[in-house]
């Protein structure tokens, strides 16, 4: 059945898309649910000829598109990055159909080449899909860590997703003291979408802050959030930026008065596009 599905798929292709030029969608792998924010359209039907019938000239017609998936009675049109993950409790898996490129890119169709998926995950050293890299001005540390923090009654006892977080260590330094990441490639003259999971928990948890920075001008702030948030990852789902080459991203936390204040991040991502 799943081979004919794919010859299927392979006709709508070689028909569909080679007026314009050869792009050819293929089986990837099967995962869970995805995140909304890839998400552009959502089909539900009986039949699973009549979802790949309905998805696949979606995804051929709409730009944006560069992958789609088939799930039990439901397919949905993507923006096809790798990885994807989701906080759905459900076991059933989906089929990703995609273009593919080499680990750590995806295929744009705009500019029909296949571009750099910016993502820290933090899971190895050193880890080239991410943007971000300690800043010069920290004084104190972003630390990876895998399982609890030292400290009790603050932080995360596990990552969000794998085994590896960053975070920073309270219980020694002064209040107010800073640990900062930053940026370390440059970028397109366009608005960019950061998502990321963040772990607040303690009774003196100060503040965690996105802002960007040109050249030597001051800093805006795009996002900020302070105190305790409870033990658990909260999902931030997405923080327009304005990016150019000169411009760079700062991801900051902020020490509070004792040990009990322990700031976590996983996953952070960023698109190139602005938040749906």
């Amino acid at each position: 059945m799943f081979c004919r599905v794919l010859i299927f798929l392979t006709l709508w292709v070689g028909t569909t898309f080679c007026a314009r030029s050869c792009v050819k969608f293929e089986f990837a792998q099967e995962l869970p649910p995805s995140e909304s924010i890839q998400v552009i359209f959502n089909y539900s039907a009986v039949s699973r000829t009549e979802l790949f019938g309905v998805c696949v000239p979606r995804c051929m017609k709409d730009i944006r598109c560069n992958a789609f998936d088939i799930c039990n009675g439901e397919c949905r049109t993507i923006r096809g990055w790798l990885p994807i993950y989701t906080d759905s409790g459900s076991g059933d898996l989906c089929e990703r159909h995609q273009i593919k490129c080499q680990d750590g890119y995806f295929f744009d169709r705009q500019n029909e080449s296949c571009i750099q998926h910016d993502i820290c995950n933090f899971e190895s050293v050193p880890e080239s899909t991410c943007f971000l890299s300690a800043g010069p001005s920290s004084n104190i540390a972003w630390t990876r860590k895998s399982g609890s923090t030292p400290s009790s009654s603050t932080g995360p006892t596990a990552a969000h997703r794998g085994l590896y977080y960053k975070f920073i260590e309270t219980s020694s330094g002064a209040f107010g003291d800073k640990a900062i990441l930053e940026s370390s490639r440059a970028f397109q003259v366009k608005t960019y979408c950061l998502t990321m999971y963040y772990h607040m928990y303690g009774a003196t948890i100060n503040t965690l802050t996105i802002r960007t920075q040109k050249g030597n001008s001051a800093a805006i702030d795009h996002w900020t959030l302070s105190g305790n948030q409870g033990d658990v990852w909260h999902h931030l789902s997405g923080v327009n930026l304005p990016l150019d080459s000169q411009t760079k991203i700062i991801v900051e936390a902020t020490k509070g008065s004792s040990i009990t204040g322990d700031i976590a991040i996983d996953y952070v991502e960023l698109w190139p596009f602005a938040c749906p």
